[in-house]
């Protein structure tokens, strides 16, 4: 397996943007944007961010600003081109508002068999859209029920990629969790792994994660790869234990605003 999952995750995350984004080359990076769903950070970003000269990252910042402001839009998320920010353009994105965000590349090192949860059935979301948006009914972090409906909403336009597969784990008939695995090229990336509170603990995550790897294996898929937040141990543990291994680290710039929505799991 080829051990490049920092490549793989930005690659997959640039394909993740096409789902539902226009994109446009400006100077120092590709804008990607959507009016459908503007407060998600998923949809309106600046990514691919590359700015060789220090004295250049105002520039670039102005220059991004004016373009997605010119659109009537608000550019939510900064990820510059290898995954690792200069201080230059760290230290400005954080005096504009912005919070750095550092997750971890994991990619699959060996092939592991998790044990099997009792009472868990995993169905493909596209038969099940209803138990589907129902897996965004709870989270972590509160957020309103419209704020919900359109992560939801954005997710089910996912489902339209056939490249996308998303998994809806079911407890006794009841929905508990999401997973999907995307396919770009030969790259295969488990994703958007979400357990409703009331089945944490449970093994739904284990059995999700085991799911879509088996079909990345049948599907002969040769670098498979994911990532979690840094400051997830809950997750690292999981993804070790079926096999990943951590690699380097990634950070983006988030946009500190109430007004957008909180899409980081997307």
């Amino acid at each position: 397996m080829e051990r490049s999952p920092v490549n793989s995750l930005l690659r997959s995350t640039q394909a993740l943007c096409a789902q539902l984004c226009d994109k446009e080359t400006l100077d120092y990076g590709i804008a990607y944007y959507c009016r459908a769903f503007s407060g998600l950070p998923d949809v309106n970003q600046f990514r691919e961010v590359v700015v060789d000269d220090p004295t250049c990252v105002v520039q670039a910042y102005e220059q991004a600003e004016s373009w997605f402001r010119d659109r009537e839009l608000a550019c939510h998320r900064w990820a510059p081109a290898t995954g690792v920010a200069t201080a230059e353009l760290s230290d400005m994105l954080i005096a504009h508002g912005f919070k750095a965000r550092t997750y971890t590349a994991m990619f699959l090192n060996e092939w592991v068999d998790l044990e099997p949860a009792d009472d868990v059935r995993i169905l493909p979301a596209r038969a099940m859209r209803e138990a589907f948006r129902a897996t965004f009914v709870d989270a972590s972090t509160p957020m309103s029920k419209s704020a919900r409906e359109t992560i939801a909403d954005a997710a089910n336009e996912r489902l339209n990629d056939p490249q996308y597969d998303m998994f809806v784990a079911t407890v006794s008939g009841k929905p508990a969790g999401r997973c999907a695995l995307y396919q770009v090229g030969d790259i295969a990336r488990v994703l958007e792994l979400s357990i409703l509170d009331n089945y944490a603990g449970c093994g739904v995550d284990r059995m999700l994660v085991s799911h879509a790897l088996r079909l990345a294996k049948r599907l002969g898929m040769s670098n498979i790869c994911t990532q979690v937040s840094s400051d997830d141990d809950v997750a690292e543990r999981l993804f070790t234990s079926a096999g990943f291994v951590a690699g380097e680290s990634i950070v983006e710039f988030e946009r500190d605003s109430d007004t957008a929505v909180d899409a980081s799991a997307c």
